[in-house]
């Protein structure tokens, strides 16, 4: 009998690591068969800041050169396989756990933080289903995750050119999804501003010789601009024209800045998204609902060789219900350009520079408040975006932020990165 439970260890044992993979390009994946499997992944961003050239109007008392590390991204999660052609991918997040937010580097988001600390938390990233009725033409996706516009949002933070994300990524979804409401007390949780919504997206991917052809199409339910008599669906389209290599090899809601040499091709895509009549509840104005908002946009992505370029140029409009309206612009450019060494690693500088101009007319849920962001560093591949070394100088200024004065801060960036 104790030789045949010795067996039959033995036979599960065997069969759970037959399960497993171990590859170097993913985290473990197990198969259950036909056509089901379950990979496990786990994702890092740790970095070191160190505080330059702090100036923020009312405040005397600042310590300039400090130092803060922390875990500016940090994730953890699963996707995989239900059926055949029915995916899903839900995964977690536990960011800026460690961060000192009294050490005001970070102006990228229009604001500066000097009293109070917020403390990180886990949360949902993403969960959503995708159908692929056909991998060309009908992909379905159902879900929490972001509405597809916008390439700097809708691209992850690791996989960028720069250190942080540019400014688009932070204004347009203030914009089009909005602040959370804690309520007074956080009685209805702590929920953040991570740019996603429940969401069906219809997508697909068109590829022929030498040119491409890439869409999507939702339609959501933001609850951060609803109440009981505000509510109207935010509609959402990216259509993305190549000519020469394809982002993608196939259909995928996944996005990145540089191709490491492989890629020759450019990428043009149209941004749109819409919803009517709301409230904006985290609004400083007197009225907070508005009729309309509204946003579009250009953004460009080209891979040619060893250089990488991205821009992108989006128009943010809204028009309030008192009859007042303004129209917001923001807009990045970055350049890099990739070396591979004789180890077969890869060094890149790199460098950014990104615009917030809010409207004249004082309407804007920024006022007069324009924010300017630019990034110069060196991106250290060790294992390509698996394993990846960041330094970086990093510069911003908001102006008028208080009293007509401007605030400015920059940072001397060191990170590591690791997918798992």
């Amino acid at each position: 009998m104790k030789t045949l439970k010795l067996a039959l260890a033995g036979l599960g044992a065997a069969a759970l690591l037959s399960g497993i993979s171990n590859s170097a390009n993913a985290g473990p994946k197990f198969y259950f068969g036909e056509g089901r499997d379950l990979t496990v992944f786990l994702m890092g961003q740790i970095w070191t800041v160190y505080g330059t050239n702090i100036e923020i109007p009312g405040e005397t008392d600042l310590e300039e050169n400090k130092a803060d590390m922390y875990i500016r991204r940090g994730r953890f999660g699963f996707k995989g396989h239900l059926m055949k052609n029915l995916s899903f991918k839900i995964w977690f997040a536990h960011d800026n756990l460690g961060r000192d937010d009294l050490n005001p580097v970070d102006i990228a988001r229009g604001a500066v933080k000097t009293s109070g600390l917020t403390y990180s938390k886990l949360e949902v990233w993403d969960a959503f289903f995708t159908w692929a009725y056909d991998k060309t033409w009908a992909n379905i996706s159902v879900g929490y995750f972001r509405p597809q516009i916008g390439k700097e949002s809708i691209t992850s933070g690791f996989n960028m050119l720069s250190f942080e994300k540019g400014l688009p990524n932070f204004y347009v979804r203030r914009h089009i999804i909005g602040k959370p409401d804690k309520g007074t007390n956080e009685v209805f949780g702590r929920a953040s501003a991570n740019g996603r919504i429940f969401l069906v997206n219809w997508g697909g991917l068109y590829k022929a010789q030498g040119w491409s052809l890439n869409w999507n199409f939702g339609v959501g339910d933001n609850q951060n601009y609803t109440d009981s008599k505000n509510w109207s669906p935010l509609w959402s389209a990216r259509v993305a024209f190549t000519l020469g290599d394809p982002e993608m090899k196939k259909y995928k809601m996944g996005y990145t800045q540089t191709y490491f040499g492989k890629r020759h091709g450019v990428t043009v895509g149209l941004n749109y998204g819409y919803q009517g009549e709301g409230i904006d509840r985290k609004a400083k104005r007197d009225n907070k609902e508005f009729d309309s908002n509204t946003m579009y946009g250009i953004d460009i992505l080209a891979n040619w060789g060893p250089i990488d370029f991205a821009a992108e140029y989006d128009v943010l409009s809204r028009d309030w219900a008192d009859g007042a309206d303004y129209t917001d612009e923001v807009w990045l450019v970055k350049l890099g350009y990739t070396h591979k060494l004789p180890n077969g690693q890869y060094i890149q500088p790199a460098v950014s520079y990104s615009v917030f101009e809010p409207d004249d007319n004082g309407e804007s849920i920024y006022k007069n408040k324009k924010n300017t962001w630019w990034d110069v560093g060196v991106n250290w591949y060790i294992k390509k975006q698996r394993a990846k070394l960041i330094l970086h100088y990093s510069s911003g200024k908001v102006e008028n932020y208080k009293n007509g004065e401007d605030a400015k801060a920059s940072y001397i960036g060191l990170g590591f990165q690791f997918k798992i």
